[in-house]
């Protein structure tokens, strides 16, 4: 009997110790945790941050940091149940609301995360992190006005915050304030200068204002962040063949096909590359590539026929120009370069057909009335040629050499006070020829 009585009462003894010892284990695995958290070993603090739970399954700190923990490692399952087990045991925890509203911006449940953000608004509205967030599910609900109010708001308590610009950047340019987007843009790249997305999106801003110089900086600083980005070095080139820095486009070229050799649109840019450094074979070579990767592409065949023109070989040019209105219909470039090429081998009747099919497809490619003029004043037909002339010359008014001719077809209808007056506006625009024709026929003519 003596002996039960012993064992029952050693029983009770450890029962006592364990549960006054339970919440000292609780905190000691918490602690461990802790270590771990800060030593961005996840896993590991989780088991800990797990036996602490073990022991106190009110433990809220605890669940906080294993709910944090399961984030940073992508269980994002298993950090809401942590978060709301958590916000069942108390429903004003602040860090509860804001962890659980990061998950749901993770899933792309921007309700749900708007819901929880307002729930940690009223609970603390000191903190540039939630203005911060509250503004960035506001602006994929595509609440503009409201997230930049957010955006503001996170920058007043944090100037420094850089992604709160970057993402401020975002909203205005949705705005259209596009001018405010860039200056948001420059200050999160001030702030820090690896933030590629800002660049990549301030670029935008510079080709639409024509900035080719300052876009080739902005994919200067994208190739020193992401040196194997293709398309950087492609738009690069492309950029520089805008402000002819032909050399330095074709170096551009070269790397984005050394890194994607199946990229047709480098072949065509760095034929032309090639071409506007006389490189014609080289550029023809490069036309040839871009086609074998895409045959139903008309540009190669086009810059083709324009590289056949400058080596004076029209047959070849005519016959490239025929694939790509094969290829493209309202090719209308084509088709002015097939009239230009048929001119050259004086064809002029044919030629006027190809200028009549450019100008059907674009009533405003002007170089289509200077070449018509041209064919038709050769043909004689000075009155139509006069009238393509003032088209043309109605347009583009530095044109001295246009200004003559339609001055000689002026004369040929016997309109010699117009005829010298063009005459005398080719001089000033430096056709000297225009001198010998004010000698001839306008010498009685003040």
């Amino acid at each position: 009997m003596k002996k039960i009585i012993l064992i029952i009462t050693t029983v009770l003894l450890l029962l006592v110790a364990f549960f006054i010892l339970k919440p000292k284990l609780s905190e000691s695995y918490y602690h461990k945790g802790l270590v771990f958290t800060d030593s961005v070993n996840y896993e590991l603090a989780i088991k800990y941050y797990s036996k602490s739970i073990k022991f106190n399954k009110k433990h809220t700190n605890a669940l906080l940091y294993r709910a944090n923990a399961y984030y940073q490692l992508e269980q994002l399952e298993n950090a809401l149940k942590d978060f709301n087990n958590l916000l069942e045991l108390d429903k004003s925890n602040y860090d509860g609301y804001f962890g659980r509203a990061l998950v749901f911006i993770k899933q792309t449940e921007w309700q749900k995360a708007l819901i929880d953000l307002n729930a940690a608004f009223d609970l603390n509205k000191e903190k540039p992190e939630l203005f911060y967030f509250l503004a960035f599910v506001q602006s994929n609900l595509n609440a503009f006005d409201e997230a930049l109010l957010n955006f503001d708001n996170a920058i007043k308590l944090d100037s420094n915050y850089a992604e709160a610009y970057h993402q401020r950047g975002i909203v205005k340019a949705n705005l259209d304030d596009l001018e405010g987007s860039v200056a948001d843009f420059n200050r999160a790249i001030e702030l820090n200068k690896n933030n590629l997305d800002a660049y990549q999106r301030r670029v935008k801003y510079r080709i639409d204002k024509d900035d080719y110089s300052g876009a080739i900086a902005d994919y200067n600083a994208i190739i020193n962040l992401d040196a194997g980005n293709q398309d950087a070095y492609f738009q690069r080139g492309y950029y520089k063949l805008q402000i002819q820095d032909f050399e330095g486009a074709l170096d551009d070229f070269n790397k984005s096909i050394e890194i994607n050799p199946k990229d047709a649109k480098s072949y065509k840019k760095r034929g032309n590359a090639n071409g506007a450094l006389l490189n014609y074979d080289d550029a023809l070579l490069d036309y040839d590539k871009a086609i074998s990767l895409d045959m139903s592409d008309s540009e190669p065949y086009y810059r083709k026929g324009f590289v056949y023109i400058n080596k004076s070989d029209l047959q070849k040019a005519i016959y490239n120009f025929n694939l790509a209105v094969k290829y493209k219909k309202d090719y209308f470039e084509a088709y002015y370069l097939r009239g230009v090429a048929k001119a050259m081998q004086q064809q002029y009747e044919q030629s006027i057909k190809d200028f009549n099919l450019s100008l059907k497809y674009n009533k405003n490619y002007y170089d289509a009335y200077l070449g018509r003029a041209i064919s038709l004043g050769i043909l004689t037909k000075h009155k139509e040629a006069i009238a393509d002339y003032d088209i043309y010359l109605s347009n583009v008014k530095d044109n001295g050499s246009a200004f003559l001719n339609r001055g000689v077809s002026k004369i040929n209808i016997s309109d010699t006070p117009g005829g010298c007056a063009d005459f005398t506006k080719a001089l000033e625009l430096g056709i000297q020829q225009a001198q010998d024709m004010l000698n001839m026929y306008c010498s009685n003519i003040q």
